[in-house]
């Protein structure tokens, strides 16, 4: 940890970036970046979360306020709107802002941060790591995703395959990020319509298959005219990308998964240090003793939506035997994605289990180790890396057993047959297996629960970020430079 004195000294402020934040935004990279602001103002620093507030579906309407400022549990939040997100649109602003770049740079200027510390850009573009070094603040990372390599951040393809990033000219992302960047049919009719009402109008007295017709070439063409600039802003993104990650003074990355991809894709790997997530555990210990029930207790706990793979879940549930004493418990939202979600309600009220499936909503995050505590497995079934979701560490603080995807990234947390169990990548017989093994061995929950070992801390964590802050700023200080972390090993304090 650094001294009192060190930071007494040097640091008074931190800036904080993140992609989206509470109360609207409430995923694990939220949270996150929440409890590390809390935890350093608990240690006497100021700090200040810059994000954005995006929707999650339809991100084309521009109105309002540019900013917003307020304040959450303590914590000081200053917010991107639409209005500026959008402002000047381009295919190239996902990564390449500059109106956003200029506002950030009033920010550093006001704020005055002795440090940056991006938990993600995504909304924000990456310009802002070249505002900052443009003021000489120093600019650290604790990165969750895999954004400043992959576009869609998940490295999975629209076919479910998974990918290592983008290859020498992009050409993968061309048939995989490019096609989303424009949208659908309905969208582009309602732009013609509020653009060109005459048309809109003369299209409306049209017969239906000239209607139709009429359309889908109006949206092909807008496309077409579009593609050009689409297809020349996907091939420049890794090359901007790479170059400004390897401007950043350090990379905090939570698994060897993480560290491995961004090295595989030209990020300096001596930037890179691993300092795995910690959790707010004080309010989740109370809750490891299971509440008594009947039946085994499978619980889901996230977003509802395609690449969490809770889809996949529930047929595997359906194959169960029908006096099997097991239930699903889903948390989740289903009308955030509505499409998806009621595909999965759908499948969920269709099969042989129907009955014992159920869809409980959503619940405040204080809630999170009750919820736990009646719950005896939980399955984390995503179609992708994941890195390292809040939600298993949660779920081990409550020494609640975890069923996941074999996959790097939660299989360096979940070690089968130990804490957990793993299935195969999207594989509904394996993860059928995994079940039946719960409901035929009555020891197996309780070996599970005895391999959970205790889960590492905010406090910890924030330790080990720390001893980051000091290694990049004592040389620019001109204070007594302490060892720096050793590239690719957890940072112990």
């Amino acid at each position: 940890m650094i001294s009192l004195r060190f930071k007494d000294a040097l640091m008074k402020r931190v800036l904080l970036t993140v992609h989206k934040f509470f109360p609207e935004h409430r995923a694990g990279t939220e949270v996150l970046t929440l409890k590390v602001a809390q935890e350093l103002q608990q240690r006497g620093y100021e700090t200040l979360v810059v994000t954005a507030n995006p929707p999650d579906l339809d991100a084309r309407h521009a109105g309002g306020t540019q900013t917003s400022d307020y304040i959450y549990e303590g914590v000081k939040v200053h917010v991107i709107q639409e209005a500026l997100r959008l402002k000047g649109y381009t295919f190239a602003h996902e990564y390449s802002h500059r109106q956003i770049a200029e506002h950030f740079a009033k920010l550093l200027e006001e704020f005055n941060p002795d440090i940056v510390h991006i938990f993600h850009c995504q909304n924000l573009s990456a310009e802002i790591v070249g505002k900052a070094r443009a003021h000489n603040i120093p600019v650290v990372a604790s990165l969750t995703d895999f954004w400043f390599v992959c576009p869609v951040v998940q490295l999975k393809r629209p076919d479910g395959a998974l990918c290592r990033g983008p290859n020498a000219l992009a050409t993968n992302c061309l048939t995989c990020y490019t096609p989303a960047l424009f949208p659908p049919q309905e969208q582009v009719m309602e732009a013609i319509e509020k653009k060109v009402p005459a048309a809109a109008r003369l299209l409306k007295q049209l017969p239906r298959l000239a209607r139709d017709f009429s359309a889908a070439a109006a949206t092909n063409a807008y496309c077409a005219s579009k593609l050009p600039a689409a297809v020349t802003a996907t091939i420049k993104r890794p090359a901007f990308l790479r170059e400004v990650a390897n401007q950043l003074d350090s990379i905090m990355v939570p698994t060897k998964l993480m560290q491995d991809i961004f090295v595989e894709n030209g990020i300096r790997a001596d930037l890179i240090r691993r300092v795995p997530f910690g959790i707010d555990t004080e309010p989740l210990m109370r809750y490891q003793e299971k509440s008594a029930s009947s039946t085994i207790r499978v619980g889901f706990i996230g977003t509802i939506f395609e690449h969490k793979g809770l889809d996949l879940l529930v047929r595997a549930f359906h194959e169960l035997p029908a006096d099997a004493p097991i239930q699903l418990k889903i948390y989740g939202d289903p009308s955030q994605f509505p499409e998806y979600g009621k595909s999965v309600e759908d499948l969920a009220q269709a099969g042989a289990n129907a009955d014992k499936i159920e869809f409980l909503g959503t619940f405040p995050n204080s809630q999170l180790g009750e919820i736990l505590s009646h719950l005896d497995i939980l399955a984390v079934p995503s179609r992708w890396y994941e890195n390292t979701p809040l939600v298993i560490q949660s779920a081990f603080a409550t020494r609640t057993p975890v069923l996941a995807t074999d996959l790097g990234g939660m299989s360096e947390l979940v070690k089968h047959g130990s804490n957990g169990l793993l299935y195969k990548l999207n594989d509904t017989h394996s993860l059928k297996e995994q079940l039946l093994r719960i409901i035929e061995d009555a020891t197996l929950l309780a070996s599970l629960r005895a391999g959970i070992s205790p889960e590492r801390t905010v406090q910890q964590m924030v330790d080990d970020i720390e001893n980051v802050y000091e290694a990049v700023l004592s040389p620019r200080l001109g204070s007594p430079e302490q060892p720096a972390p050793v590239a690719g090993k957890t940072v112990i304090s």
